[in-house]
């Protein structure tokens, strides 16, 4: 029962760590054409956390916030891939719909996470990544 307190306390701050993360990057400049990996090297990157829950992927970061969204956005590729999500439809909206698809995504993550911290991480990060897509860049969604 206080594994799953702290957790909870972990959901909020990590809303917090995403809502300053979001304020740093929206003066940075986001560039589509960045050189992106293949398929399987984003799914190589993914495959030691697609087994862990919420609280799981918590704890394989050792409670350290950063590490744990690491985690989260090597597990996000996968939503990527499976869905066939269009990055470039995201980035040719203004810095401001980026940022807002950003904070959405993982202040949704967080709200899923403290929700239910048994649930598998890749799930809640699917769900969260489509909900954002679909309320922010619906266009970038192609299935």
């Amino acid at each position: 029962m206080k594994r799953k307190n702290e957790f909870r306390q972990f959901a909020v701050v990590f809303g917090v760590l995403m809502l300053f993360a979001c304020l740093q990057l929206a003066g940075a400049e986001n560039e589509p054409s960045k050189e992106y990996l293949t398929a399987e090297e984003y799914i190589e990157l993914a495959r030691p956390y697609l087994h862990l829950s919420c609280e799981a992927a918590w704890a394989e970061a050792e409670e350290v916030p950063e590490t744990y969204i690491e985690i989260v956005d090597k597990v996000s590729a996968i939503t990527f891939l499976n869905h066939d999500l269009d990055i470039e439809e995201v980035y040719a909206h203004s810095a401001e719909d980026v940022e807002a698809l950003r904070f959405e995504y993982y202040n949704e993550i967080g709200r899923r996470c403290k929700e239910n911290p048994s649930m598998l991480l890749v799930g809640v990060v699917e769900r969260s990544l489509l909900h954002a897509f679909s309320n922010v860049a619906p266009e970038a969604i192609e299935d």
